[in-house]
């Protein structure tokens, strides 16, 4: 593989992380032509600035992996097992490092927008909603004051006067206007353990939505073309863990999307163009 790269120049090594990028289907473009987004486990707004932000940090350096790609295609049985399932080794190359460093930056320095004004009281509407509950309850605390509010009709009358304002204003209390943007913007912070099935997860979709890569193992050989296997080596090779259960089995990696099996991602990433 050439380097440094120039999708400009050669943008074959970067067709896989096109591809996941694009997803599967048609992309969402607005009236203006200014915003393309696809319907991909990759949420991005500006998929072209992606593809040249990660082509800068490749060149640079900046992408927080060890492997090497000199490792990377050095390993004979590893390599087998990429032109076994008919996949091209400096595209898939690139695809690693792209899953990796998106992973890593939504799950370690991904952010999330908190509730605007108006969701915020449409939240505390629906708590306040039910007069026969009383449980209900409302706390406010300010410095060392605090107060714990539990008589049912001075928390009706606080319902009554916060609906009214509600009403009369909710069609501007989400406008960005209105809501500080440090207050609607929060850091978000996954474990190593979330990285690791996130990772896995970014590249079994990449298997889903191209199911054109597969092979069949030929006899007498001990090179297997398991995807999941394929996936498990590389968490291990990547030093996402150095937990050798990695190696060569799928099972500890089974393992990972038992337990987050429906977990979903709402971070943002802070270097890519995201939604």
């Amino acid at each position: 593989m050439n380097f440094p790269l120039d999708i400009s120049i050669d943008k074959e090594p970067f067709q896989y992380v096109i591809n996941i990028i694009k997803g599967k289907g048609d992309p969402y473009i607005s009236p203006d032509g200014m915003v393309r987004i696809f319907p991909s486990m990759i949420k991005l707004t500006m998929p072209d600035d992606a593809l040249f932000i990660f082509q800068e940090r490749y060149n640079s350096g900046e992408i927080p992996c060890q492997y090497k790609y000199e490792d990377y295609i050095a390993d004979k049985d590893l390599q087998a097992t990429i032109k076994g399932l008919n996949l091209d080794p400096d595209a898939f190359w690139l695809l690693i490092m792209f899953c990796l460093d998106y992973a890593c930056d939504v799950c370690f320095s991904g952010y999330e927008f908190a509730d605007s004004i108006g969701e915020q009281i449409a939240k505390l509407l629906s708590v306040l909603s039910d007069e026969k509950d009383s449980s209900t309850q409302i706390s406010a605390k300010s410095g060392r004051n605090k107060i714990i509010i539990s008589n049912k009709q001075v928390i009706s009358k606080i319902r009554e006067w916060v609906k009214l304002g509600y009403e009369s204003e909710k069609a501007t209390l989400n406008l960005p206007a209105i809501n500080d943007f440090s207050e609607l913007v929060k850091d978000s912070e996954e474990s190593n353990s979330v990285l690791i099935w996130y990772f896995a997860s970014l590249l079994r979709y990449f298997f889903e939505i191209n199911p054109q890569y597969k092979g069949r193992a030929k006899k007498c050989t001990t090179i297997s073309l398991n995807k999941n296997i394929l996936i498990s080596n590389l968490i291990y090779y990547t030093r996402l863990s150095l937990n050798s259960n990695f190696l060569n089995d799928d099972e500890a990696l089974k393992g990972f999307f038992k337990q987050y099996k429906g977990k979903e991602i709402k971070a943002r990433s802070g270097i890519y163009p995201s939604l």
